[in-house]
């Protein structure tokens, strides 16, 4: 096993946020007479304790696996040992404790123990931003090479840190000064500001001095973050790399990473704040309003001219964009079987007794007629209105309204 511990070993009385599962598991061990066992079921609510027992083999399924550490699995790995513990079958935990388990956040979830500590939120302008980054990017390479601040081997100038004591930043970027006035409203006795470091300032060109604005939010916001070392999942994640380590032999670099599935609480945000330059007519504030308005300004598309031959794509047709479900061709035209004369008057008569008014397109869809033998028959019948409400609909003419006695 790749733990001292065991879960038989341990006393504690369980995370934060058991108190559910303790109560219902204290009515059911009563029952059973088994009320010593409490501390030693809780205890493997504690993922660590939970990997040993699994590895432990006493039970041949679930299989645990340090890939998936999800809730669900964790709590079938809890049942399957707490049922070993208490020899009886997993149909036997009453509705009260599988409930309780159910709403029991496990660490590897969410961790909530951060949830009370306080946080600000600041909002920096971009290019104060860059100047940050491009200040870190540089720290970095330097310190990948092994110089310092002025471009010489630190191990040359006897610098290098063997006794194990931390070095000292290497640059500041800047400083957030609070001024209190105890005379003023309370809304307003304490000013923020953020002073940038002058080195850095002028070699990026960028204000140096600056106002933090609070911004009123009443909704509440918190921070979340990816899981850390002090929380019960890294630390199980942690001693399942060592273990994997140690049997393949070699030795635990530390460097494996922790899940990226597991999230914690870091904490409330309690004010939130707009950093905007102190002094709007700054020369350093004109310089950067004037690059960002080159940036915008600037063509990003540029014409050219191409070289080789050419190929010439035409246009897609309508007819080539349309695709019909019955998967018949839309521009092919449909073709209509030619009707005689009276028998095709007579039809259109028939069709006027139903509805006075007509337009072409009905009547072909109605006639199954073409559409220039339609139009030479309907001249002698009918009257297209050309204005009006009824513009581009065919109406019977009178002397075959009163014969037909069309409504």
């Amino acid at each position: 096993m790749p733990f001292s511990e065991s879960p038989q070993d341990a006393t504690d009385a369980g995370p934060p946020g058991s108190e559910q599962l303790r109560s219902a598991l204290m009515d059911f061990l009563e029952t059973r007479k088994a009320s010593a066992q409490l501390p030693k079921l809780l205890a493997l609510l504690n993922p660590i304790h939970l990997r040993a027992g699994a590895l432990a083999g006493k039970y041949k399924t679930p299989v645990w696996s340090d890939d998936n550490t999800a809730p669900p699995n964790l709590r079938a790995h809890w049942r399957a040992q707490a049922c070993a513990l208490l020899k009886c079958k997993e149909d036997t935990l009453p509705d009260a404790v599988t409930a309780a388990l159910r709403t029991f956040l496990w660490p590897a979830a969410l961790d909530t123990t951060r949830a009370d500590h306080l946080a600000w939120m600041v909002r920096v302008p971009a290019f104060v931003t860059k100047s940050w980054k491009a200040a870190a990017e540089a720290l970095h390479r330097a310190d990948s090479l092994g110089l310092d601040d002025d471009g010489v081997d630190a191990v040359m100038n006897g610098e290098n840190d063997e006794d194990g004591k931390e070095e000292e930043d290497k640059e500041l970027l800047g400083a957030m000064r609070i001024a209190a006035d105890p005379f003023a409203p309370p809304e307003k006795r304490q000013r923020h500001f953020l002073e940038l470091d002058k080195s850095l300032a002028e070699q990026h060109r960028v204000p140096r001095l600056y106002d933090m604005q609070t911004t009123p939010d009443e909704q509440p916001i918190h921070v979340f973050s990816d899981v850390r070392e002090n929380t019960a999942a890294a630390a199980a994640a942690a001693a399942a790399a060592a273990a994997r380590a140690r049997a393949a032999g070699v030795p635990a670099d530390g460097s494996e990473g922790f899940p990226t599935g597991d999230y914690i609480l870091e904490g409330k945000i309690s004010e939130k704040f707009d950093v905007r330059p102190a002094n709007v007519s700054d020369e350093m504030y004109r310089q950067v309003s004037l690059r960002r308005m080159e940036e915008a300004t600037r063509k990003t598309r540029v014409m050219q001219d191409v070289k080789g031959p050419q190929r010439v794509v035409p246009l897609p047709t309508r007819a080539n964009l349309i695709q019909r479900l019955d998967g018949k061709d839309p521009a092919a035209k449909q073709k209509f079987e030619r009707m005689e004369k009276a028998p095709l008057e007579d039809k259109l008569m028939g069709l006027f007794e139903r509805r006075n008014l007509w337009s072409f397109k009905q009547l072909v869809e109605e006639t199954k007629q073409p559409a220039m033998w339609l139009k030479e028959v309907l001249q002698e019948i009918a009257t297209l209105n050309r204005r009006g409400p009824n513009a581009g609909q065919y109406s019977l003419k009178e002397m075959y309204r009163k014969r037909g006695g069309a409504v």
